[in-house]
Protein backbone atom coordinates (compact mmCIF):
# COMPACT_ATOMS: atom_id res chain seq x y z
CA UNK A 1 0.00 0.00 0.00
CA UNK A 2 2.76 2.42 0.94
CA UNK A 3 4.60 1.56 -2.27
CA UNK A 4 1.54 2.38 -4.40
CA UNK A 5 1.04 5.62 -2.52
CA UNK A 6 4.65 6.64 -3.17
CA UNK A 7 4.32 5.82 -6.87
CA UNK A 8 1.13 7.85 -7.07
CA UNK A 9 2.76 10.76 -5.26
CA UNK A 10 5.72 10.57 -7.66
CA UNK A 11 3.42 10.69 -10.70
CA UNK A 12 1.49 13.63 -9.29
CA UNK A 13 4.69 15.52 -8.44
CA UNK A 14 6.13 14.84 -11.90
CA UNK A 15 2.94 16.05 -13.58
CA UNK A 16 2.91 19.25 -11.54
CA UNK A 17 6.57 19.93 -12.34
CA UNK A 18 5.87 19.36 -16.04
CA UNK A 19 3.03 21.88 -15.93
CA UNK A 20 5.25 24.42 -14.20
CA UNK A 21 8.22 24.09 -16.55
CA UNK A 22 6.21 24.05 -19.80
CA UNK A 23 6.38 27.87 -20.22
CA UNK A 24 10.15 27.81 -19.56
CA UNK A 25 10.64 25.28 -22.35
CA UNK A 26 9.16 27.89 -24.70
CA UNK A 27 11.58 30.68 -23.75
CA UNK A 28 13.03 32.61 -26.69
CA UNK A 29 14.88 35.86 -27.18
CA UNK A 30 12.99 39.14 -27.31
CA UNK A 31 14.13 39.46 -30.92
CA UNK A 32 12.65 36.08 -31.84
CA UNK A 33 9.30 37.02 -30.36
CA UNK A 34 9.36 40.35 -32.21
CA UNK A 35 10.19 38.68 -35.54
CA UNK A 36 7.50 36.03 -35.02
CA UNK A 37 4.98 38.79 -34.34
CA UNK A 38 5.83 40.49 -37.64
CA UNK A 39 5.48 37.32 -39.68
CA UNK A 40 2.21 36.49 -37.94
CA UNK A 41 0.96 39.78 -39.43
CA UNK A 42 2.16 39.03 -42.96
CA UNK A 43 -0.75 39.12 -45.39
CA UNK A 44 -1.31 38.40 -49.07
CA UNK A 45 0.37 40.30 -51.89
CA UNK A 46 3.61 40.34 -49.92
CA UNK A 47 2.38 42.89 -47.39
CA UNK A 48 2.36 43.26 -43.62
CA UNK A 49 -0.34 44.54 -41.34
CA UNK A 50 -3.13 46.76 -42.61
CA UNK A 51 -1.23 49.49 -44.44
CA UNK A 52 1.80 50.35 -46.54
CA UNK A 53 3.20 51.96 -43.42
CA UNK A 54 3.05 48.63 -41.58
CA UNK A 55 4.73 46.99 -44.56
CA UNK A 56 7.62 49.47 -44.63
CA UNK A 57 8.10 49.26 -40.86
CA UNK A 58 8.14 45.46 -40.93
CA UNK A 59 10.55 45.33 -43.85
CA UNK A 60 13.01 47.64 -42.11
CA UNK A 61 13.26 45.27 -39.14
CA UNK A 62 13.37 42.18 -41.35
CA UNK A 63 16.08 43.74 -43.52
CA UNK A 64 18.15 44.72 -40.48
CA UNK A 65 18.23 41.12 -39.26
CA UNK A 66 18.40 39.76 -42.84
CA UNK A 67 15.63 37.24 -42.24
CA UNK A 68 14.01 37.21 -45.66
CA UNK A 69 14.64 33.49 -45.48
CA UNK A 70 14.66 31.33 -42.35
CA UNK A 71 16.24 27.96 -42.94
CA UNK A 72 14.77 26.40 -46.09
CA UNK A 73 11.66 28.60 -45.93
CA UNK A 74 11.50 31.84 -47.92
CA UNK A 75 9.60 34.26 -45.71
CA UNK A 76 9.80 37.21 -48.11
CA UNK A 77 10.19 36.79 -51.87
CA UNK A 78 12.09 40.00 -52.64
CA UNK A 79 11.44 39.93 -56.41
CA UNK A 80 7.70 39.35 -55.94
CA UNK A 81 7.58 41.95 -53.19
CA UNK A 82 9.22 44.56 -55.43
CA UNK A 83 6.88 43.73 -58.29
CA UNK A 84 3.80 44.14 -56.10
CA UNK A 85 5.03 47.44 -54.66
CA UNK A 86 5.64 48.89 -58.11
CA UNK A 87 2.26 47.62 -59.29
CA UNK A 88 0.60 49.43 -56.37
CA UNK A 89 2.29 52.68 -57.40
CA UNK A 90 1.34 52.17 -61.05
CA UNK A 91 -2.28 51.60 -60.02
CA UNK A 92 -2.26 54.92 -58.15
CA UNK A 93 -1.36 56.82 -61.29
CA UNK A 94 -3.70 54.75 -63.48
CA UNK A 95 -6.65 55.43 -61.17
CA UNK A 96 -5.63 59.05 -60.64
CA UNK A 97 -5.90 58.72 -56.85
CA UNK A 98 -2.47 59.45 -55.42
CA UNK A 99 -2.06 59.56 -51.67
CA UNK A 100 1.32 61.03 -50.77
CA UNK A 101 1.27 59.14 -47.47
CA UNK A 102 0.94 55.77 -49.23
CA UNK A 103 3.34 56.75 -52.00
CA UNK A 104 6.02 57.56 -49.44
CA UNK A 105 5.79 54.21 -47.69
CA UNK A 106 5.71 52.31 -50.99
CA UNK A 107 8.89 54.08 -52.10
CA UNK A 108 10.43 53.57 -48.66
CA UNK A 109 9.78 49.83 -48.95
CA UNK A 110 11.45 49.74 -52.37
CA UNK A 111 14.41 51.60 -50.90
CA UNK A 112 14.71 49.07 -48.07
CA UNK A 113 14.71 46.26 -50.65
CA UNK A 114 17.43 48.14 -52.54
CA UNK A 115 15.21 47.94 -55.60
CA UNK A 116 15.87 49.69 -58.90
CA UNK A 117 12.61 51.31 -59.87
CA UNK A 118 11.38 51.35 -63.46
CA UNK A 119 12.50 54.60 -65.15
CA UNK A 120 9.05 55.49 -66.47
CA UNK A 121 7.60 55.05 -62.99
CA UNK A 122 10.28 57.28 -61.50
CA UNK A 123 9.37 59.96 -64.05
CA UNK A 124 5.69 59.80 -63.12
CA UNK A 125 6.51 60.18 -59.44
CA UNK A 126 8.94 63.02 -60.02
CA UNK A 127 6.54 64.99 -62.21
CA UNK A 128 3.74 64.57 -59.69
CA UNK A 129 5.88 65.71 -56.76
CA UNK A 130 6.97 68.80 -58.69
CA UNK A 131 3.31 69.69 -59.06
CA UNK A 132 2.90 69.75 -55.25
CA UNK A 133 5.67 72.32 -54.71
CA UNK A 134 4.46 75.64 -53.32
CA UNK A 135 5.92 79.08 -53.96
CA UNK A 136 6.55 79.66 -50.24
CA UNK A 137 8.91 76.71 -50.11
CA UNK A 138 7.05 73.69 -48.75
CA UNK A 139 5.04 70.95 -50.44
CA UNK A 140 1.31 70.20 -50.44
CA UNK A 141 -0.41 66.87 -49.88
CA UNK A 142 -1.52 66.65 -53.53
CA UNK A 143 -1.27 68.54 -56.80
CA UNK A 144 -4.68 70.16 -56.40
CA UNK A 145 -3.88 71.77 -53.03
CA UNK A 146 -2.20 75.16 -52.76
CA UNK A 147 -1.16 74.99 -49.12
CA UNK A 148 2.11 73.46 -47.93
CA UNK A 149 2.27 71.34 -44.78
CA UNK A 150 5.10 69.83 -42.76
CA UNK A 151 4.33 66.13 -43.19
CA UNK A 152 3.94 66.45 -46.97
CA UNK A 153 7.20 68.39 -47.16
CA UNK A 154 8.90 65.57 -45.27
CA UNK A 155 7.41 62.91 -47.54
CA UNK A 156 8.49 64.75 -50.68
CA UNK A 157 11.99 65.34 -49.33
CA UNK A 158 12.42 61.64 -48.54
CA UNK A 159 11.03 60.46 -51.89
CA UNK A 160 13.13 62.89 -53.89
CA UNK A 161 16.19 61.86 -51.91
CA UNK A 162 15.50 58.24 -52.88
CA UNK A 163 15.16 59.34 -56.52
CA UNK A 164 18.45 61.28 -56.22
CA UNK A 165 16.73 64.52 -57.20
CA UNK A 166 17.79 67.98 -56.12
CA UNK A 167 15.66 70.22 -53.91
CA UNK A 168 15.76 73.92 -53.13
CA UNK A 169 17.07 73.58 -49.58
CA UNK A 170 17.07 77.32 -48.87
CA UNK A 171 13.43 77.70 -49.84
CA UNK A 172 12.38 74.63 -47.82
CA UNK A 173 14.36 75.73 -44.78
CA UNK A 174 12.86 79.22 -44.78
CA UNK A 175 9.35 77.77 -45.01
CA UNK A 176 10.00 75.37 -42.12
CA UNK A 177 11.31 78.17 -39.93
CA UNK A 178 8.16 80.18 -40.66
CA UNK A 179 6.18 77.44 -38.87
CA UNK A 180 7.86 78.17 -35.53
CA UNK A 181 5.65 78.94 -32.52
CA UNK A 182 6.33 80.71 -29.24
CA UNK A 183 6.38 77.42 -27.29
CA UNK A 184 9.49 76.33 -29.20
CA UNK A 185 7.56 73.85 -31.32
CA UNK A 186 6.59 73.93 -34.99
CA UNK A 187 3.15 73.64 -36.50
CA UNK A 188 2.02 71.87 -39.64
CA UNK A 189 2.16 75.28 -41.28
CA UNK A 190 2.63 78.87 -40.12
CA UNK A 191 -0.95 79.12 -38.82
CA UNK A 192 -1.18 75.89 -36.81
CA UNK A 193 -0.27 75.06 -33.21
CA UNK A 194 2.80 72.97 -32.46
CA UNK A 195 2.65 69.19 -32.36
CA UNK A 196 5.27 66.60 -31.50
CA UNK A 197 5.18 65.10 -34.98
CA UNK A 198 5.52 68.34 -36.93
CA UNK A 199 8.19 69.66 -34.55
CA UNK A 200 10.16 66.42 -34.84
CA UNK A 201 9.92 66.61 -38.64
CA UNK A 202 11.05 70.25 -38.56
CA UNK A 203 14.12 69.37 -36.47
CA UNK A 204 14.90 66.34 -38.65
CA UNK A 205 14.60 68.29 -41.91
CA UNK A 206 16.65 71.25 -40.69
CA UNK A 207 19.34 68.83 -39.58
CA UNK A 208 19.29 67.22 -43.05
CA UNK A 209 19.29 70.34 -45.19
CA UNK A 210 20.99 72.90 -42.96
CA UNK A 211 22.23 73.34 -39.40
CA UNK A 212 20.25 72.91 -36.18
CA UNK A 213 21.51 76.32 -35.08
CA UNK A 214 19.30 77.66 -37.88
CA UNK A 215 16.28 76.87 -35.70
CA UNK A 216 14.49 79.96 -34.45
CA UNK A 217 15.24 79.03 -30.84
CA UNK A 218 17.11 75.76 -30.43
CA UNK A 219 16.91 75.81 -26.61
CA UNK A 220 13.17 76.47 -26.63
CA UNK A 221 12.65 73.58 -29.06
CA UNK A 222 14.70 71.30 -26.82
CA UNK A 223 12.63 72.31 -23.78
CA UNK A 224 9.45 71.73 -25.79
CA UNK A 225 10.32 68.06 -26.17
CA UNK A 226 11.66 67.67 -22.63
CA UNK A 227 8.35 68.93 -21.23
CA UNK A 228 6.64 65.67 -22.28
CA UNK A 229 8.98 63.42 -20.29
CA UNK A 230 7.48 61.43 -17.43
CA UNK A 231 10.00 61.79 -14.61
CA UNK A 232 7.81 60.28 -11.87
CA UNK A 233 9.76 57.16 -10.84
CA UNK A 234 6.79 56.03 -8.72
CA UNK A 235 4.68 55.82 -11.87
CA UNK A 236 6.19 52.51 -12.94
CA UNK A 237 4.05 52.08 -16.05
CA UNK A 238 5.03 55.42 -17.58
CA UNK A 239 8.36 56.41 -16.04
CA UNK A 240 10.98 56.91 -18.74
CA UNK A 241 8.53 57.45 -21.59
CA UNK A 242 7.12 60.63 -23.12
CA UNK A 243 3.49 61.69 -23.00
CA UNK A 244 1.47 62.54 -26.08
CA UNK A 245 0.40 65.85 -24.51
CA UNK A 246 1.15 67.96 -21.47
CA UNK A 247 -2.21 67.03 -19.92
CA UNK A 248 -1.97 63.37 -20.88
CA UNK A 249 -1.26 60.73 -18.24
CA UNK A 250 -0.10 57.91 -20.51
CA UNK A 251 3.16 57.63 -22.40
CA UNK A 252 3.08 56.36 -25.97
CA UNK A 253 5.59 54.82 -28.36
CA UNK A 254 4.93 57.46 -31.02
CA UNK A 255 5.44 60.41 -28.67
CA UNK A 256 8.50 58.76 -27.10
CA UNK A 257 9.98 58.11 -30.55
CA UNK A 258 9.46 61.73 -31.68
CA UNK A 259 10.80 63.24 -28.47
CA UNK A 260 13.82 60.97 -28.13
CA UNK A 261 14.69 61.39 -31.81
CA UNK A 262 14.56 65.18 -31.62
CA UNK A 263 16.35 65.47 -28.26
CA UNK A 264 19.11 63.19 -29.52
CA UNK A 265 19.71 65.62 -32.39
CA UNK A 266 19.42 68.75 -30.24
CA UNK A 267 21.32 67.63 -27.12
CA UNK A 268 21.62 63.92 -26.37
CA UNK A 269 22.89 64.59 -22.84
CA UNK A 270 19.33 65.57 -21.90
CA UNK A 271 18.06 62.01 -22.37
CA UNK A 272 17.52 59.60 -19.48
CA UNK A 273 18.67 56.58 -21.46
CA UNK A 274 18.45 53.96 -18.70
CA UNK A 275 14.87 54.83 -17.73
CA UNK A 276 13.64 55.00 -21.32
CA UNK A 277 15.21 51.64 -22.18
CA UNK A 278 13.45 50.00 -19.24
CA UNK A 279 10.21 51.67 -20.35
CA UNK A 280 10.60 50.22 -23.86
CA UNK A 281 11.33 46.66 -22.72
CA UNK A 282 8.49 46.71 -20.19
CA UNK A 283 6.08 47.30 -23.06
CA UNK A 284 6.87 44.10 -24.93
CA UNK A 285 3.61 42.18 -25.05
CA UNK A 286 3.68 38.97 -23.01
CA UNK A 287 0.93 37.51 -25.22
CA UNK A 288 2.21 37.91 -28.79
CA UNK A 289 5.80 39.18 -28.55
CA UNK A 290 5.14 42.53 -30.21
CA UNK A 291 5.15 45.85 -28.41
CA UNK A 292 2.09 47.61 -27.03
CA UNK A 293 1.37 51.11 -25.81
CA UNK A 294 -0.30 49.66 -22.72
CA UNK A 295 1.89 48.40 -19.92
CA UNK A 296 2.26 44.67 -19.26
CA UNK A 297 1.44 42.89 -16.03
CA UNK A 298 -2.10 41.57 -15.83
CA UNK A 299 -3.44 44.10 -18.34
CA UNK A 300 -1.98 44.10 -21.85
CA UNK A 301 -3.13 46.05 -24.87
CA UNK A 302 -2.90 44.66 -28.37
CA UNK A 303 0.49 44.95 -29.99
CA UNK A 304 0.85 46.89 -33.20
CA UNK A 305 3.46 46.95 -35.92
CA UNK A 306 3.93 50.71 -35.50
CA UNK A 307 4.56 50.42 -31.74
CA UNK A 308 6.93 47.50 -32.36
CA UNK A 309 8.79 49.53 -34.99
CA UNK A 310 9.14 52.53 -32.68
CA UNK A 311 10.44 50.20 -29.95
CA UNK A 312 13.01 48.81 -32.39
CA UNK A 313 14.08 52.31 -33.49
CA UNK A 314 14.33 53.59 -29.92
CA UNK A 315 16.63 50.72 -29.01
CA UNK A 316 18.65 51.49 -32.14
CA UNK A 317 18.85 55.19 -31.20
CA UNK A 318 20.42 54.14 -27.89
CA UNK A 319 22.71 51.57 -29.55
CA UNK A 320 20.95 48.96 -27.43
CA UNK A 321 19.46 46.49 -29.89
CA UNK A 322 21.55 43.86 -28.11
CA UNK A 323 18.94 43.94 -25.34
CA UNK A 324 16.65 42.05 -27.70
CA UNK A 325 19.00 39.07 -27.39
CA UNK A 326 17.76 38.55 -23.83
CA UNK A 327 15.79 35.38 -23.21
CA UNK A 328 12.29 35.95 -21.91
CA UNK A 329 9.75 33.41 -20.80
CA UNK A 330 6.46 33.90 -22.57
CA UNK A 331 3.70 31.31 -22.39
CA UNK A 332 2.53 30.36 -25.85
CA UNK A 333 -0.68 28.42 -25.26
CA UNK A 334 -1.24 26.87 -28.64
CA UNK A 335 -3.83 24.09 -28.98
CA UNK A 336 -1.35 21.21 -28.67
CA UNK A 337 0.09 22.52 -25.39
CA UNK A 338 -3.41 23.26 -24.11
CA UNK A 339 -4.57 19.70 -24.81
CA UNK A 340 -1.48 18.25 -23.13
CA UNK A 341 -2.00 20.38 -20.01
CA UNK A 342 -5.69 19.50 -19.80
CA UNK A 343 -4.86 15.79 -20.14
CA UNK A 344 -2.24 16.01 -17.39
CA UNK A 345 -4.60 17.87 -15.10
CA UNK A 346 -7.30 15.23 -15.72
CA UNK A 347 -4.87 12.41 -14.89
CA UNK A 348 -3.78 14.17 -11.70
CA UNK A 349 -7.39 14.61 -10.60
CA UNK A 350 -8.19 10.92 -11.26
CA UNK A 351 -5.08 9.78 -9.35
CA UNK A 352 -5.89 11.99 -6.38
CA UNK A 353 -9.45 10.61 -6.37
CA UNK A 354 -8.22 6.97 -6.46
CA UNK A 355 -5.76 7.54 -3.62
CA UNK A 356 -8.50 9.21 -1.57
CA UNK A 357 -10.88 6.28 -2.11
CA UNK A 358 -8.26 3.67 -1.17
CA UNK A 359 -7.52 5.49 2.03
CA UNK A 360 -11.21 5.59 2.93
CA UNK A 361 -11.48 1.84 2.32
Amino acid sequence: MKSKTRITAFIITTAIIFILITPIALAKTRQSYLVDFLFENQVENERFGSSYQDTAYSLEIIDYYDIYQIGPETKVDISLFQENLETAIENMFTEGVIKLYDLYYLVKSLDILDATMDTSLETKISEYLNQTEQSEGGYASDNSTSSADMTSTYFVYEIKTYLNEELNFTSIKNWILSCNNSDGGYGGNSTLDSSQLTTFLAVYLIDQIGDLNDLENRTATLNYFKSFYNSDSDNYANYGGYKAGLLSESTLFSSTFYCVGAIKLLDSTQLNEAATLVWVLNHQNFEDGGFSNLFGGTVQGLSSISASYYAFKLLMDFNSLGLLNEDIFMVEFNLIILFILLAIIAVVIVLIYLVWRKRRI
